[in-house]
């Protein structure tokens, strides 16, 4: 069995400078545990969203439903 390949979203933590330690901060973890991350775990998808600037729909769409536009 392959193993899981990491969200666009924890790629891009990880890789930009200082976001990962930020994050570890903010959710009371160490940065590795952050590093380790496949996904980001649903309790902190909301800290998230806020350091990373975007909505809980784009980080986790599989439990956050997008918005619906309404006409």
């Amino acid at each position: 069995m392959l193993a899981k390949a990491p969200d666009t979203i924890v790629i891009k933590i990880n890789s930009t400078y200082g976001k990962q330690t930020e994050i570890a901060v903010a959710c009371g973890i160490t940065p590795q545990a952050v590093h380790q991350w496949k996904r980001v775990p649903s309790q902190w998808v909301h800290t998230v969203s806020e350091i990373m600037n975007l909505t809980p729909e784009e980080i986790r769409p599989d439990i956050f439903r997008p918005k619906r536009k309404h006409k």
